[in-house]
């Protein structure tokens, strides 16, 4: 399916990313021309914050945070954390939303460095 400006919003988040990185490498300028910053868009769009309302109690200001934890297996035994989530949570309540991060390689390598 070729991509275009109306099935910009049905793409999975990872296919989003996916393409935005393509319409970065030159080969592939044309093939994107025009559909670069509806991509961007889009995922601005997605953004948790924007427009923000709390599902539990309908309030709009949140305060932000990060958590990271090790997947498990060799990255538990050797303390790497593998795994990132932002946390977005209602200052009234404090109902949370976690959202799936990554963390870099370089990232997972300090942690095992320092050991933390």
């Amino acid at each position: 399916m070729k991509l275009n400006r109306e099935n910009i919003p049905n793409l999975a988040y990872d296919e989003l990313i996916c393409h935005i990185r393509s319409s970065w490498e030159q080969d592939k300028k044309e093939e994107y021309k025009g559909l670069g910053q509806a991509l961007k868009d889009e995922l601005a769009s997605r953004e948790p914050t924007v427009n923000y309302t709390c599902p539990k109690c309908s309030h709009n200001e949140y305060k932000e945070n990060q958590i990271r934890s090790s997947g498990g297996g060799f990255s538990a035994l050797f303390d790497i954390q593998t795994e990132k989530y932002r946390v977005i949570t209602c200052q009234r309540c404090n109902y949370s939303e976690f959202f799936e991060s990554n963390v870099s390689i370089s990232q997972q390598v300090l942690d095992w460095l320092v050991g933390s």
